[in-house]
């Protein structure tokens, strides 16, 4: 395959002039007709940020810059993916000599398309990691009046959240607390040393979208013991739970803020004196997968599905969308200026190399007894299985047609050029 940029213009002339194909190839003006012989539309999130986002930064520029400083590009990656701005690669059928131009991708995790994508190569990376265990899922939240010290500095703050939730863990695994005879409760601690195995993932909204950040954990049910045990954990205090993360958290962010803090720790203590809520009963789903898909499902998406978007009013700038309120389990409809929605979606957007998937204990790295586990993903499949979410592979499961086979007569196609990003 050739690079655009060696090709002079009497040779792409040559190949223009050499082959039949539709017109409406190319526009008026040379640029390309990013609409000829492609199969992806526009989704509406996309939609919504093309015909808004410009009228939307100038009037919210200060906030935007300050905090998501990586909106512009990410933003016009989204408002570009597959349109052909980001490049594209050029194909042709030797059969029939038409040509089709197959556009590049964002590879944003923003994208709700290319999300997708980055969701389901996550699943298959931890399915590949996890041992063939019973796991239970986890969910640590934080009260309303917190929320906010989450927002700004991002990344500082949530790294102490996903620390709290670490520590926690740790904790329960190995400290207890027993009232001594005098009432006054004395910390024990395990002479063998265990160590949990978890993926942490964070979620940073609720249904209805607002700014609510919280981690889910998927925990194996196996503690590996220092003198190399290895042994069931299936019982959880949810109480010490509560009580534990409460205060590693509140401990953490005093720690970072200082004294200024402390008037708002001691109204959170009095309350919530059982704690910050966390969950842990037992969930049952269908299988280890279907965990995994549940909580990775919004971690390398837009914070909405496509499919709860009931309406987009574009002369109105109106955007209705929909969502079940945990509250009450009841459906709600919300509609909402353009430039409004899209602010929303603008909390949510996460720097680009933020880790927000991790790994824990055991799953971190290799132990003394990893050959004698047994993994959830047996070795000899591995690789087919990770050959399934290749582009081709995915598009041919996806949509039942294959897209390096030419649209008219379905051979397959040569590629010619590969032509740059602009």
């Amino acid at each position: 395959m050739k690079n655009i940029e060696t090709i002079n213009e009497y040779e792409f002339l040559e190949f223009y002039n050499e082959r039949s194909f539709d017109a409406n190839c190319f526009n008026d003006d040379g640029s390309l007709n990013k609409n000829y012989n492609f199969f992806k539309s526009t989704g509406i999130i996309a939609s919504i940020f093309d015909d808004h986002w410009e009228s939307t930064y100038l009037a919210n520029k200060e906030i935007i810059d300050k905090y998501r400083p990586d909106a512009v590009v990410d933003v016009q990656k989204i408002i570009d993916c597959a349109n052909r701005n980001l490049g594209c690669s050029v194909y042709a059928c030797p059969h029939c000599h038409d040509i089709v131009f197959i556009a590049h991708t964002c590879k944003s995790r923003f994208c709700s398309s290319c999300g997708y994508k980055y969701k389901n190569q996550r699943v298959e990376n931890i399915l590949q990691t996890a041992y063939n265990c019973n796991h239970r899922q986890v969910v640590f939240t934080i009260p309303e009046q917190l929320r906010n010290y989450f927002f700004f500095p991002f990344e500082h703050r949530i790294n102490i959240l996903f620390n709290a939730v670490s520590k926690t863990i740790y904790s329960i695994l190995n400290e207890s607390f027993k009232k001594n005879k005098k009432g006054i409760f004395k910390k024990c601690v395990s002479k063998i040393k265990y160590s949990p195995g978890f993926f942490a993932f964070l979620h940073t909204f609720g249904r209805d979208l607002k700014w609510n950040p919280h981690i889910h954990v998927l925990l194996a049910e196996l503690k590996l013991g220092s003198d190399g045990s290895c042994k069931t954990w299936n019982f959880f205090d949810y109480d010490a739970l509560s009580r534990r993360f409460q205060k590693i958290l509140l401990d953490l962010i005093s720690k970072d803020l200082g004294k200024s803090f402390d008037n708002k720790k001691n109204l959170l203590y009095k309350k919530f004196p059982n704690g910050f809520y966390v969950y842990a009963e037992p969930k049952k789903f269908k299988d280890f997968k279907s965990g995994v898909e549940y909580v990775t499902r919004y971690c390398g998406r837009v914070p909405i599905s496509e499919n709860r978007i009931v309406n987009y009013d574009e002369d109105n700038r109106l955007v209705t969308f929909s969502y079940i309120d945990h509250k009450d389990n009841k459906y709600h409809e919300t509609s909402l200026n353009a430039s409004q929605f899209i602010m929303i979606l603008l909390r949510h957007l996460l720097p680009s190399q933020f880790k927000i998937i991790r790994y824990y204990g055991f799953y971190r790295k290799k132990h003394s007894i990893h050959d004698k586990m047994i993994p959830l993903i047996k070795k000899h499949s591995r690789k087919f299985r990770k050959d399934l979410l290749k582009y081709e592979t995915s598009i041919l499961l996806a949509f039942k047609r294959n897209p390096y086979n030419c649209p008219k007569c379905d051979t397959r196609m040569e590629p010619v050029l590969y032509i740059k990003e602009k």
